[in-house]
This record gives structure tokens, sequence and C-alpha cells, in this order.
């Protein structure tokens, strides 16, 4: 038996010995053979699936001449990204599109190809989830609390405004605690860390600049109206542009918000009485823009820009909150107005006027959906943001913490309104999930990530959340 054993050990080595003296063969991946038949018309001819959802993978079967470079898939108006091609099958990743069913086409080269019958029917996924925060927790952390901590152990006071820049491999969001500007905090959603960063007092909502590295901020309260900036080449300490708004010439009790234009040169102020800056960051200087019947005694003739036309209401109440964008889709201007539970469209005209239209709302205090002009009920709307669609999506504050009213989010797109997330009348208990049965609770401002969802500030919810519709 011991010589059995003997003889197999030493048969093993001899093989061992054999193995290493050859050379080592590696397999290479197989080459892509072409398929494609010239002697054939190009042709799209089946697509599989015809269902689904983002992400997943989709095949074209046909015949298709060229580079995978020179082809492209759309569905609806949406490109997608593809993977590979053998002249007989394109395969990619079905992309974010509208919910239902949507036209397949296929360019390849200069040739468009729109195949009846290929009609995708697609799933949107959509979810309210927590970024940051504690649903309801409001126990106030010290400023060394939030070093370092992670994102879902940080307990916040009321989070007002919210801004997405780009990180590494996910956004890094800004958030600013309280209306006061007490806290400007980072969130760093690849570290899973928080950090402070340092501030001048009363901040108002930040606007991201077009290559999403830098955000601009003012302050909130007429205490001075200075333009500050932030940048991650700067590691995100703030810096001024010696600009400052003079008080006298934008006396509104309130600067929320401020908004880039058509390009980065140009930013955008409005008071809480509808005045309009507007600052040239190249030549660093201003002009105001205001109704006939809101022009200040005090402002400088030199700073005066032009009047603003229209329909912008003669009456905004105490402690007004107003909200003023920029949607490339429209090219034009839109501000929320709260008091008066309304959104208006602002035009820059060629004579350096502006016209004021309203554009939903102001059909009294409440929530109801439908036509903006017609039906449409806003309550206290609050932060806006429009995405490359053209859809503008509105944060309803509500009247109070306690109150059961407002606290949703509702978009307008075309000539409607309609209920985006959140429940009208409930903001107890707070929980996430499907967005039309999440609840918020005052929530402030919404912001769109890198990736297309909306960032929302939940004001006494306590959180930052992310609604995703994909």
């Amino acid at each position: 038996m011991k010589h059995l054993i003997f003889y197999l050990y030493t048969l093993s080595l001899f093989f061992f010995a054999i193995g290493c003296s050859k050379e080592a063969v590696i397999e290479k991946a197989p080459k892509i053979i072409n398929k494609y038949n010239s002697s054939k018309p190009i042709s799209a001819d089946e697509l599989l699936p015809t269902r689904g959802i983002i992400d997943q993978t989709f095949i074209i079967n046909g015949n298709f001449p060229g580079e995978l470079s020179d082809m492209k898939v759309y569905f609806a108006d949406k490109k997608a990204i593809l993977t590979a091609t053998d002249g007989a099958s394109i395969t990619g990743i079905v992309p974010k599109q509208p919910d239902g069913v949507n036209q397949v086409s296929i360019v390849i080269g200069k040739d468009s190809i729109v195949p009846d019958g290929f009609l995708f029917k697609y799933k949107q996924s959509r979810s309210v989830k927590t970024i940051a925060g504690k649903l309801g927790e409001d126990a106030w952390m010290s400023d060394a609390d939030y070093a370092g901590a992670a994102l879902d152990a940080v307990t916040f006071g009321d989070v007002h405004y919210v801004a997405a820049l780009a990180g590494q491999t996910q956004d890094n969001i800004f958030l600013i605690e309280t209306g006061w500007g007490n806290r400007l905090l980072m969130l760093s959603q690849d570290d899973n860390q928080v950090q402070k960063l340092a501030t001048p007092d009363n901040l108002s909502s930040p606007t991201v600049n077009s290559t999403r590295d830098a955000f601009y901020v003012t302050q909130f309260w007429n205490r001075g109206r200075t333009i500050y900036y932030y940048s991650k080449a700067n590691s995100w300490e703030y810096s001024t542009t010696t600009i400052t708004v003079s008080v006298s010439d934008l006396p509104g009790a309130k600067v929320s918000s401020l908004t880039f234009g058509e390009d980065d040169n140009w930013l955008y102020l409005m008071d809480s009485e509808g005045r309009i800056a507007e600052v040239n960051l190249l030549e660093k200087s201003y002009k105001v823009y205001t109704a006939a019947n809101k022009k200040p005694g005090g402002i400088n003739q030199n700073n005066y820009g032009g009047e603003i036309k229209g329909d912008l209401p003669n009456s905004f109440g105490d402690w007004q909150d107003s909200f003023i964008i920029y949607s490339k889709y429209h090219k034009c201007f839109f501000a929320s107005f709260a008091n008066q539970h309304a959104i208006y469209k602002l035009d820059k005209n060629d004579d350096n006027t502006w016209t004021s239209t309203l554009y939903a709302g102001n059909n009294g205090q409440g929530i109801e959906f439908g036509h903006r002009l017609v039906d449409a009920r806003l309550n206290h709307p609050h932060g806006m943001a429009v995405n490359e669609d053209g859809e503008i999506f509105v944060v309803n504050k509500g009247s109070c913490p306690w109150c059961g009213d407002g606290h949703v989010i509702v978009k307008i797109f075309g000539d409607m309104v309609e209920l985006v997330a959140g429940k009208p009348g409930s903001n107890n208990p707070l929980v996430n999930g499907d967005p039309l049965e999440s609840t918020f609770k005052v929530a402030r401002n919404i912001s769109i990530d890198s990736d297309g969802n909306y960032i929302i500030s939940g004001g006494e919810d306590r959180t930052v959340r992310k609604l995703s519709i994909e």
C-alpha cells in the first residue's frame, strides 16, 4: 500500500513538472463576427423586451451597418446607452423616459428608422427616502457633534434650503438649517459624513452654477444683500463677489432666493415684494426692476433698470416668502409668492422692462389639481425646481407645522397641476415610500441632482429626502 501511494505521488509530480514546463495559454475574448448582410437593406425587425423599467438590458434584432459609435437608439426622445453590436443586433440599457408606451427609433449614421410596432411600455419607479436626518426628531446637535457624523445619525433643526452639487460618484448636498441661516452643512453621500461650513449670517436659498461645482447665496434678511459663493476649487470656503445690492434699492423684508439666468454671468435676486435685482457678475454691477407702485423713494437712479409691468399683486402681506427660478426650457423666470398662493411668469423684454403674468394658482389657499389657472389651488408655495423637460416642481409648505394643510409637492406641466408627493391635509405620521403615500411637514425647498432626482429640504420633518422618479 505504501508503495502504491509513493507511486501515485511521484506520478503527480511528473505531470506537474510537465504542466509547469509548458507556456501558459490565456484564452482571449472571442472576436465579434460582423453579421451585417450588405445585400439586404438596413432594417430593425424585433425589439426585446417590449416592456420594462430603467437600466434593464434591451436588444434590437435587424440588419445594421457600421460601428457602435455610428448608432443611436431613442425611447421617445430619451437616448439610450448602447453596449454592443454585431451587425445583426444592437444591445443597450433602457433610459429614463415618460411613463407609459413610447416609440423606439434607431439612427444608423444618417439614416433614421422609426419602425411600426416598435413600442416600449415603460413603468416608472417612484419613491421617497431619507438621505440624512431622522424623521420628526428635532434634537439639536452641537457643531462638534456634526463633524464626521454619519448621515443617518444626525438630527437637524428646521431644514430650510438645499442644493445638490457634483461629488465623486454621488452628489454632495448642501443644506441651510433654520430660516436664520444659523448653519450651512455639507452632506457627502460618497463618504457618508456631515461637515459644517463657515458661513456669513442669514443665508438665502442657494443657486447652483451650470458646471455644478459652485453655488451662490445672499443674505436672507434686509441687513444687506451681499452676494457670496462657495466653490469646490476653494475647498467649500466662502468668498465674496464684492457685490452688495443696497437695502434701499431692494427693501423688501426678505430675499429668499436667487437664480442664474441663461448663463453663469448673470444672477437675479427677488425681494419679498416682487422687486428684481439683475446682477452682472463680470462687471460687478446691478440694476433693479420694480412695479411702478413698488419703486422705493431712496433708490439710486444709476441702479434703476426699468419697470415690471403686468399683474403682480399690489399687496404681499407681512413675512412674505417668495422664490425665483429660471427655466431654460421656457426661456423665462417663474416666481412663487407664498401669501398669494400663486406663481407668476416673468419675461425680460428687449426694452429693459419686464412683463409679469399669473401662471398658476391665486384661487385662494388650498390644494386642488387640474388646470393651472382655472382649477388649481396652492398652499403657501415655496421652493421650486424645473427639469430639462419643462416640468415645474413646487413645494407647498402649508400654513403651519400643526395645521393639516399643504405639505405636498405638485408638478406643473403644460396647463395642468398634479400631485407628485405627499398627502393633502396630512403631516402625521411622517413616512417614506410611495410618493403619494409619503408625508411631509412644512417642507421648504427642492433641488434637482445630477441624476435627475429631487432633493427636498424637509422643514419641520427634520430631514433631507430624495424623491426619485425613474
